[in-house]
């Protein structure tokens, strides 16, 4: 990945990640590199939203023994993850009312995170699996 100002902008990355409790640290540790394109506000923003899809992706996926697929593209001005997993999908709800906000105590956050942080996310059902993916816009210093 290229320095953070750099007029070069790296293609695509992707890596495969086993679908096991495992996935979110080996997500986190590749996308660790790209620090010095990101700046360090972005980058755990990265690090957080990726851990909560990627969670997602592997705790919803039907069948075992997949792979959890991510593909990260950083250009100029942003960087766009997505996790894909053999899974059904789901609809995606917004959470605007506070009363509607994950209960503290239980599970739910992820998304939620997603929504607050990222500027851009969604989900789209593709052949063989579901898409869920996120953007963040990068300082354009």
């Amino acid at each position: 990945m290229s320095p953070k100002g750099s007029t070069h902008t790296p293609g695509p990355s992707r890596i495969s990640v086993p679908a096991t409790s495992i996935a979110p640290a080996l997500t986190r540790a590749s996308l660790r590199s790209l620090g010095p394109a990101l700046g360090e506000r972005r980058l755990q923003d990265l690090l957080l939203l990726a851990t909560e899809v990627v969670t997602n992706a592997v705790r919803h996926a039907t069948s075992g023994g997949d792979d959890v697929e991510v593909l990260v593209d950083v250009q100029r001005e942003r960087v766009r993850l997505e996790v894909r997993d053999p899974g059904p999908g789901f609809e995606p709800r917004a959470t605007p009312d506070p009363s509607a906000w994950p209960d503290p105590d239980a599970g739910g956050w992820g998304l939620y995170l997603v929504e607050r942080l990222a500027e851009r996310w969604g989900v789209e059902r593709r052949p063989g699996g579901t898409v869920v993916w996120f953007e963040l816009d990068l300082d354009p210093s």
